[in-house]
């Protein structure tokens, strides 16, 4: 038994067990045992108290059958903890003065010093401040001798609390800002939340956000003729309603949109819940499951306290089935017992039906068809009694699908194609489209392909008809999430019968659209105000924006630089998202109505495509049949597919492999370098396991061509050209760039080739990046005609004035990815965040953009391929090509290969070509793929 196995066993049992345990396993007992158990009672101490407690009997009782004066040290530590859990302050100073003294004997002064993280707490609740200050100080001290940066901020963190409790906010803020600082550069979450905590008691007391509030409930109230607002908008939401249900989606969002706005501006809060939750029910449409169920969330309690229990029920119901999209079980079954109450109390059959055909539809979220059939013939009869048609074609067609997937066809078939063959199914074109992909399931599993083809394009028809008029790429994007099988059966279908290139055409069909819309000019992001009250958001969300940026500088505040303000990291988190969900939720406010070209996009051109690649250039597009990965290449010559590349899980997981060991460097610290050849070797090996499934089975069709990579979910986050084939890298033999579809390719192929001859260099050091300045002073001597702008000339403004005139957009500056929210992944420049919404209004011109970043080329995977992060800001603004990092680079390591790229760009005009030149310079002086593969150009080559 391992001592980890036996401390957690020892903790989980009972007095009498624990003794057996501690007599049965003697020889365990002993100083790594009981490390173990200080560890695991100190990690509980935050987050399970009781399991701090029981960890610290563990270690009386093993100090009990022990003569280790360390052992007794550890046990005082841990009990002086359980004390202070359990409210004993006096038994916790005894016990952690007892601690500190065994330590101090052993000479272990660091770890004595740790005592007093704890012992600095039971001080300030005996009210002993003084005592407590000169205690934290003086351990600080040793924390600091030793440069334990996560001991210093934890006992700076108690310092400033300790101020705190004093009313003495502003010395609070200068010791909690510097604990602050160093948990952002250690990354340490934990300890974040708990600074964060702290920091956000002291931010409210010095009175920062008042304004904001005010900003937040600031609306603006219309005044026309009155009693015209009313019936308009009762008209108009009306109008919503009547288009929402025959899937118009543009003219419902634009309609109810205009609805909650005349609301608004009357004062009618019950009118405005309803018109909230009207547009709700169409984010639900169009899967924009967390928006509708925040606003289902806000919206049910006015409705309860305004009595209105038919609209509570309503919510509620409706909740549930986001919740169900959400993958929230539980909670999607109390929110319809809840709603079935309400509609019995109502008296509303079809209400209770309502709530059965969503318990059908969690049913069927979960494979269990059996239950969902049953669900939807209880919804039937209520629903046609009360002549609820849409419903009761959903049900039926819900119907239908369960009966399907239990294997009963003949009923299935009966089902959906009456369903089909009724006249009110061409008003109801999304389940339309549901029935002719549950037959087009049904005709295949039969055998009978060309039917199931028919099917499959039918519904495609249908959903590309209900997609194209959609005013913005979110909305597009989201409705697009849950349609991509018939895509995926046309794809199968077509391999199974050898027409591979029709195949490719089918995967392009359902990948990267959204974006492929905007390139095309079907979709502008850039947001315009149609009218004052827009113009009235656009200026709250500009308000937002510098919030934003206040607060965002508060969390990335460098080493050793004291905060103006201080506040808790859990609360300006908090504060940063509830900003970021108010500037989503305007912008989302701002699109129901904006006008789009909805001319949906044509299938790439394959012949076009094939002439761009020309005799140098084999594009490799990646995707998945059920589990099984596969490439299709294409030459000028030919399109091939490669099959059974190998299953997506197991590719997910070398990846990860591989990412972990570039990580070891990211994160480690200076003493790993050390041991760079065996880490190399590490890396090597999966990227060589990477290597045979990814592109051994597929270099005999791509000779010796440069290579393009459109890539497939996990595979987005793997750099193609550290591939080892067991000699050398991908990108020894061949260039290497990416494109997040061919389709995408082409309108970046299509865009004018220019002579990059001058530049704007945009660059911003900070500890992190120290020779930032070094790279911006390489590429000006390389580009003589450059606008430079180093730190405080690095602004937001500078980059929107000069960026549409230049050729070359340069940016070196501190980068993060937001997976929690990619919308908001950034640039650091002198004056604030540069965010992905930022950049589709900068109009560039430019035909190459470099982000010489962190993270820059790290993006969200939504279905369908979409990309949703820096490189789709730079795309969307106009760029053809962009130079993007894969994960936080080496500052030293980049201004070389940047020095080297331009040297080669200008003899070139390639970015791709210098690139691979530079990627192969660093390779022969640092071989680790961490320092020389991070970057990567995206579009043109």
């Amino acid at each position: 038994m391992e001592r980890a196995e036996l401390a957690e066993l020892l903790i989980e049992a009972g007095d009498a067990e624990r003794e057996a345990l501690l007599r049965e396993h003697c020889a365990f007992i002993d100083l790594e045992l009981a490390h173990k158990l200080k560890k695991i009672g100190q990690d509980a101490w935050r987050t399970d108290p009781s399991r701090c407690v029981q960890a610290a009997q563990v270690l009386i009782s093993l100090n009990a059958q022990s003569n280790d004066p360390e052992i007794s040290g550890l046990a005082n530590w841990a009990g002086g903890i359980a004390a202070l859990v359990e409210g004993q302050m006096e038994l916790a100073l005894s016990r952690l003065d007892a601690a500190e003294t065994t330590f101090l004997s052993l000479q272990k002064d660091h770890t004595a010093a740790e005592t007093q993280l704890a012992k600095t707490i039971a001080l300030a609740m005996l009210g002993r401040y003084d005592e407590a200050v000169e205690c934290g100080l003086r351990a600080r001290q040793v924390f600091l001798a030793y440069n334990d940066q996560m001991e210093a901020g934890r006992i700076e963190n108690n310092i400033g609390n300790l101020f705190f409790r004093r009313d003495r906010y502003h010395e609070a803020e200068k010791f909690q800002s510097m604990a602050r600082e160093r948990f952002v550069i250690l990354n340490n979450q934990a300890q974040l939340a708990i600074i964060n905590n702290c920091l956000a008691n002291t931010h409210a007391l010095l009175h920062k956000f008042d304004s904001a509030e005010a900003l937040y409930h600031e609306a603006v109230q219309q005044a026309e003729t009155a009693g015209l607002y009313v019936t308009l908008a009762e008209i108009e939401g009306n109008i919503g309603n009547f288009t929402l249900l025959q899937g118009r989606y543009n003219l419902a969002l634009d309609y109810l949109e205009r609805a909650r706005r005349r609301y608004a501006s009357l004062a009618m809060p019950h009118q405005s819940a309803i018109a909230e939750q009207e547009i709700a029910d169409a984010y639900l449409e169009l899967n924009l499951a967390p928006e509708a169920a925040e606003i289902y969330e806000r919206v049910a309690p006015k409705f309860a306290a305004l009595g209105m229990r038919a609209e509570e029920a309503r919510a509620l119901a409706f909740h549930a089935r986001a919740a169900i999209i959400l993958g929230e079980i539980d909670k999607a079954h109390t929110l319809l017992g809840k709603a079935a109450a309400l509609y019995v109390v109502e008296g509303n059959d079809a209400g209770v039906a309502l709530v059965n055909l969503t318990e059908a539809q969690l049913y069927y979220s979960q494979q269990n068809c059996a239950a969902a059939y049953e669900s939807t013939i209880k919804a039937e009869p209520a629903f046609a009694a009360a002549g609820a048609t849409r419903r009761l074609m959903f049900a039926r067609w819900l119907r239908g699908e369960a009966a399907r997937c239990q294997g009963a066809a003949d009923e299935a078939f009966g089902v959906l194609k009456g369903l089909l063959n009724e006249p009110e199914s061409e008003r109801q074109p999304d389940i339309a489209a549901r029935c002719l992909t549950s037959l087009g399931l049904l005709a295949s599993a039969a055998g009978d392909q060309d039917s199931a083809e028919r099917s499959f394009k039918n519904s495609v028809e249908l959903i590309e008809a209900l997609r194209a008029p959609l005013p913005a790429e979110e909305f597009r994007a989201a409705f697009f999430s849950d349609k991509l099988v018939p895509y995926n059966e046309l794809v199968r279908l077509s391999l199974d019968q050898g027409r591979v290139s029709e195949a490719l055409t089918f995967v392009e069909s359902g990948r990267s659209r959204a974006l492929a819309d905007t390139l095309l000019g079907n979709l502008n992001p850039q947001l315009r105000p149609q009218d004052e009250f827009e113009a009235g958001l656009l200026r709250e969300s500009g308000a937002l924006r510098e919030e934003l940026n206040y607060l965002y500088n508060q969390v990335n505040r460098p080493l050793g630089e004291v905060m103006d303000n201080q506040s808790d990291t859990t609360t300006l988190h908090r504060e940063i998202r509830q900003r970021e969900d108010k500037l989503l939720e305007i912008t989302r406010q701002l699109q129901h109505r904006s006008k789009q070209t909805t001319a949906s996009v044509e299938s790439f051109a394959l012949a076009e495509l094939q002439n761009d690649l020309a005799t140098a250039t084999a594009l490799v597009e990646y995707t998945t049949l059920d589990e099984e990965l596969i490439a299709f290449v294409v030459t000028d010559e030919d399109v091939n597919v490669v099959r059974a590349l190998g299953t997506e899980s197991d590719i997910a997981d070398e990846v990860a492999q591989v990412r972990f060991q570039i990580d070891t460097l990211r994160f480690g610290a200076r003493n790993i370098r050390k041991h760079l050849p065996t880490l190399t070797d590490r890396v090597r090996k999966h990227l060589q396991t990477l290597h045979d499934h990814l592109l051994h089975p597929i270099e005999p069709l791509i000779g010796g061509r440069r290579l393009v990579i459109a890539p497939h979910r996990t595979l987005h986050y793997l750099p193609f050209q550290a591939l080892h084939d067991g000699e050398t890298y991908l990108i020894e033999r061949r260039e290497v760039s990416y494109v997040p579809s061919a389709l995408v390719l082409q309108q970046c192929l299509s865009r004018p080739k220019r002579k990059l001859d001058n530049a704007l260099l945009l660059g911003v050091a900070d500890q992190h990046i120290p020779h930032v300045r070094e790279e911006i002073n390489a590429v000006n001597r390389i580009i003589p005609t450059a606008l430079p702008l180093l730190d405080e000339d690095a602004t937001v403004e500078a980059l929107r004035k000069h960026a549409p005139n230049v050729d070359v957009l340069h940016l070196a500056c501190h980068g993060q990815f937001r997976a929690d929210n990619p919308l908001f992944s950034s640039l650091r420049l002198s004056d604030g965040w540069f965010t992905v919404r930022d950049a589709y209004d900068l109009g560039l011109k430019s035909p190459l953009v470099i982000l010489s970043a962190c993270e820059t080329g790290l993006n969200a995977v939504a279905p369908g391929e979409e990309l949703i992060g820096l490189a789709r800001g730079f795309f969307s603004a106009g760029a053809p090509t962009i130079l993007l990092s894969l994960w936080t680079v080496d500052d030293e390591a980049t201004a070389d290969l940047m020095a080297s790229f331009y040297t080669d760009l200008a003899r070139t005009n390639s970015p791709a070509t210098a690139l691979r030149s530079a990627q192969r310079k660093i390779l022969r002086e640092k071989p680790h793929p961490f320092f020389w593969s991070p970057f990567a150009v995206f579009g043109r080559w």
